[in-house]
């Protein structure tokens, strides 16, 4: 990153110097009738017209429609697994397509040792399991490229074309010798298969990283892929299969970046493939890349955007602020700390968003010394803590031609600890966690097209907090305000909206708040299922003006 000049200092929005912070005064929320509450694992909510159906996942499916304006419960069915889907059903993803909604899950079939992936249909109108089917029989065991689940599921810029990957388990646990196997299925919008095969990558794993898939209008699939050479220097490969023949490989140099915390692709409009992420050193994001491949493999508009010292300082305590103008003084790299890629989204007139989060996991072991029991010595214990933090979210908005229109980075702070027990040895680190922990942490994005809104938990003290000073820590389970930071599209200004204090909504204390609850109905409003106690669930409405 570069020191901004005084004369760009002078034009940079206000937020960079003060926010404005709207509270719930100014906003009207809405409370609908209470209904009985699902208990389940899985909780999934989808709009169509002016309908709510929300997807339950427990020891039934339990399909529940609302309507949209009163907020209330019109019709609820329960479909008995057992009765209506195969032995071992595992749920793996949902897709909506209009009025249907797609679940795909898998049944290990074990006598046969064969992986066997089904989807069915779940419409707005019938609210019943229909056209259950086998989409891939796959022998042998096969894992998500994502390494959770089974299957990863991406869609196309227009959702016409869908694309299902797996890894395969390596037949050889050694990444000097095993090359990956990669499972492709392209559907349609009616998850119709359109072609699918296996595909052996071009190098072992030792030498290639997947990093992204995506898959384009036309059924063409992608695979970003980090690749090292024998000398050990790195490049990016972009592979683009289809139904036949070799992929067709596009070779981006990045400058030999590195990429510690993510880089992936989407496609856009017209078929351009997007190619996006954070580069630095360690474990630090200094700056934004950018990319964008044309239908004929070429490279346009490959661009790199150091993220200004001034947006890293923002919310940071003073003497970290110094340690980092001092090393910027001396062409030191800086950037900001854990920074992961959550995803980017491309707009319909080609200029896109990429969107951030740090995040990270911290270990910590002890050995603690058990007491005498019944005459017997007691034996010494470990005690392993493991601390999730969710901290400051990052947006970066470019133009179609690549060009960065405004970056920020808004302040924020949880953190989820959970402790086990053992033996062994003291230990203090530092890790990282695929698998997020904490249900009322992270944030959720949306879009009214005018406007960007990143909703999480806050802590109240961090209200009227200013750029200079660190926030005060939300912890998961202790109740929090439900905050939004309003980013302008056009301009990136910031406004902090305190919408509601989870203890007192309109008089009623709310329980299991989850960012995967919260429903965009329209531009105007958002919508949020809450547990209110005696065993009843509520709709929220907040209007957003």
């Amino acid at each position: 990153m570069k020191h901004l000049s005084l004369v760009l200092l002078l034009a940079l929005p206000t937020f960079l110097i003060s926010q404005e912070v709207k509270t719930a005064k100014d906003f009207e929320v809405e409370i609908g009738p209470a209904y009985p509450v699902v208990d389940a694992k899985i909780k999934e909510y989808f709009h169509h017209n002016n309908e709510i159906l929300s997807i339950k996942v427990g020891g039934v499916i339990t399909v529940q429609k609302f309507n949209a304006n009163a907020l209330e419960q019109t019709t609820r069915k329960e479909i008995p697994i057992k009765k209506n889907l195969p032995r071992g059903f595992v749920h793996e993803e949902f897709v909506q397509n209009r009025g249907k909604v797609f679940q795909f899950y898998n049944v290990w079939d074990k006598p046969n040792e064969t992986e066997q992936i089904f989807v069915h249909e779940i419409t707005f109108a019938s609210m019943q399991v229909e056209n259950n089917r086998l989409v891939s029989k796959i022998k042998g065991k096969v894992q998500s490229t994502m390494g959770k689940d089974k299957i990863d599921i991406y869609q196309s810029f227009d959702y016409s074309k869908y694309l299902m990957v797996y890894r395969r388990h390596p037949k050889v646990k050694s990444d000097k010798v095993n090359k990956d196997v990669i499972g492709m299925t392209v559907l349609d919008e009616n998850m119709k298969p359109i072609w699918e095969k296996e595909i052996t990558m071009p190098y072992t794993e030792k030498n290639m990283d997947n990093l992204g898939y995506t898959i384009d209008s036309k059924g063409n699939a992608y695979l970003l892929a980090r690749v090292r050479t024998e000398n050990k220097e790195k490049h990016l490969e972009l592979l683009k299969y289809n139904n036949s023949g070799t992929p067709k490989i596009t070779r981006i140099e990045a400058q030999g970046k590195k990429f510690p915390h993510g880089i992936t692709l989407e496609e856009g409009k017209n078929g351009a493939i997007y190619c996006a992420g954070f580069y630095g050193e360690g474990r630090s994001s200094n700056g934004v890349y950018v990319s964008i491949i044309d239908n004929n493999g070429v490279i346009t508009n490959e661009q790199f955007h150091d993220i200004p010292l001034e947006i890293i300082n923002q919310n940071v305590r003073k003497g970290k602020q110094d340690r980092n103008a001092k090393k910027e003084g001396t062409k030191k790299e800086v950037g900001i700390h854990e920074l992961d890629l959550d995803h980017i989204v491309v707009n319909d007139d080609g200029s896109f968003l990429i969107v951030g989060e740090v995040y990270y996991v911290t270990k910590t072991s002890t050995t603690q010394a058990r007491g005498a029991v019944n005459n017997h010595t007691g034996m010494n214990r470990r005690k392993t803590t493991y601390v999730y933090n969710y901290q400051d979210m990052f947006m970066a908005k470019l133009t179609a031609d690549g060009k960065v229109a405004w970056m920020k980075k808004m302040a924020k702070r949880q953190k989820y600890t959970k402790s086990t027990y053992g033996g062994g040895f003291g230990f203090h680190g530092i890790t990282t966690s695929f698998k997020r922990n904490g249900p009322d942490l992270s944030y959720i994005h949306m879009t009214t097209g005018d406007n960007h809104y990143l909703l999480y938990l806050d802590n109240i003290k961090n209200l009227d907090l200013p750029l200079d000073k660190y926030p005060a820590v939300h912890s998961s389970g202790k109740g929090g305000f439900l905050t939004a930071y309003k980013i302008n599209d056009a301009s990136g200004d910031v406004s902090k909206l305190s919408l509601f204090d989870l203890r007192d909504v309109k008089g009623i204390p709310v329980y299991q708040f989850n960012t995967g609850r919260i429903i965009q109905p329209s531009d105007k409003e958002i919508l949020l299922e809450v547990y209110k106690k005696k065993k009843q669930d509520i709709l929220l409405r907040i209007n957003l003006n």
